[in-house]
């Protein structure tokens, strides 16, 4: 990486209005804005990918204009109201700045994320400034990538999505389809009675979840935690990818069940507990205006997997009811939610994300061996509000391999553990593509998969307290 130039772009919008916040911009609004040193950085949101060839600097600066004239809530900014709640304050018109930066020809994708990374990541001035900021990489002169950042307030992983499929359109030659769904407008909508119908049956759903939960699932003190004492390690596998999806086709039963499933599995027997209680984010994108949206739709709902099955398939099957009712529940004012926990005395220390999307056709010839996994420690932070948090995602740069991306609490699973449970995750996985299978085979003790006897699948380090 080396030349980086600035260029302002204006924007236009339609309106200048201000509004409360939505659920979803709710649950993000304290740790958006305060910004702890040293926990994990859930507050901001990175996207992006290559650009389509012969385009031109300037069309792509003109693209963002566009973007942030149609979607508010890139121009959105947030300040504590009068009465002491937050507020969304939507800037009609303005400047924002974008950067051009020259790259290699041979720079990989990773590279340049890495890279660029603390530039988008970094803190932004949610009071005065845009929650919005786009780097533009060009290989002489011709733009080739772009990554952009935006706030959590402002978009969830889904939306900064649909904002870089729209940016593709728009330098073919396409106009984005339909209204975009403005925030102001849906936190009027969450206000109104149908609003109140939608949050009444939400908070039933937590009630009701809440009532056959373990008080949590990673108890005791645990062990001697590591320093900084949460680390994030993630896994690139193209082994689990084929195998997810032929796991899929061999049950019946889509890939992201069957990952929570196998993650239930594994902390139940991690954990001795015979349910596994999550918080499980839910997309929130069901209906059709929610699809195209940029904003933060996604938060979490509360689910419980039973483990008190034979087969893998029958709590696979548990877990696809579990999942399914979770995601008809998952708007919520988060403000009622805090009494209901604390009435039922538990606490939801393990959460779940998939984020990962198949890649179209046929995911990789068996007759050609998938590329080997690797791992890398991708986060290391000295407080955290989990114990456990698995996550799925696409690699962009390796459309035929999944991430999965395990951030722990090292008291209760230590370094070597972390690495252990996604090594477990992958061969289970690569199990259930040819086969169901019992309870009873995932034994817990040693690293030697022969130790567990025949049959057994990975077997885990030591069940923790």
């Amino acid at each position: 990486m080396s030349e980086i130039t600035r260029h302002r772009v204006p924007f236009h919008g339609s309106r200048a209005v201000t509004g409360p916040l939505t659920w979803g911009q709710l649950e993000m609004w304290d740790e958006a804005v305060i910004g702890q040193e040293g926990v994990p950085t859930f507050a901001n949101m990175i996207n992006g990918g290559p650009l389509p060839p012969g385009t031109t600097v300037e069309a792509v600066l003109a693209a963002l204009g566009r973007l942030i004239e149609r979607h508010e809530s890139l121009r959105t900014r947030y300040r504590a109201g009068a009465s002491g709640e937050p507020v969304q304050e939507v800037v009609r018109s303005g400047e924002a700045e974008f950067e051009v930066v020259a790259i290699a020809p041979d720079a990989s994708a990773a590279e340049i994320t890495g890279s660029w990374w603390p530039y988008l990541d970094r803190p932004y001035d949610l009071a005065d400034g845009l929650p919005f900021r786009a780097r533009i990489g060009t290989v002489e002169g011709e733009p080739v990538s772009i990554l952009f950042g935006m706030s959590h307030l402002s978009s969830d992983f889904l939306g900064a999505s649909v904002l870089y499929g729209e940016l593709a359109a728009l330098l073919d030659g396409q106009e984005p389809a339909g209204p975009a769904l403005q925030p102001v407008d849906l936190a009027e909508e969450e206000g109104s009675a149908q609003g109140r119908r939608v949050l009444e049956r939400a908070l039933g759903h937590w009630r009701a979840e809440l009532s056959k939960a373990p008080s949590k699932m990673f108890g005791g003190p645990g062990g001697a935690p590591e320093e900084p004492r949460y680390w994030r390690g993630g896994i690139r596998s193209q082994t689990a990818s084929r195998m997810l999806v032929k796991a899929a086709e061999r049950t019946g039963i889509g890939t992201s069940y069957i990952l929570l499933a196998a993650m239930a599995v594994l902390v139940g027997r991690l954990t001795g507990r015979d349910r596994c209680s999550v918080r499980a984010v839910a997309s929130n994108r069901g209906r059709p205006g929610f699809r195209r949206a940029v904003g933060n739709l996604s938060q979490e709902t509360p689910l419980v997997v039973d483990l008190g099955a034979g087969t893998f398939q029958e709590v696979l099957e548990g877990a696809r009811v579990a999942s399914l009712n979770a995601v008809r529940h998952g708007r919520y004012d988060p403000r009622r939610i805090a009494p209901i926990i604390e009435a039922h005395d538990v606490e939801l220390d393990v959460c779940f994300n998939d984020l990962w999307t198949p890649a179209h056709g046929p995911v990789g010839s068996d007759q050609v061996p998938p590329a080997l996994t690797s791992f890398e420690w991708e986060e290391k932070v000295d407080r955290a509000t989990v114990s456990f948090f698995l996550e799925a995602f696409t690699v962009p740069d390796d459309p035929a391999a999944i991430r999965l991306s395990l951030f722990a609490d090292t008291a209760h699973l230590p370094p070597d553990g972390i690495r252990a449970y996604l090594d477990a995750l992958e061969r289970l996985l690569a199990v259930l593509a040819e086969r169901d299978v019992r309870l009873d085979e995932i034994a817990l003790g040693a690293l030697d998969p022969a130790a567990a006897g025949p049959g057994a699948v990975w077997p885990l380090p030591h069940p923790v307290a």
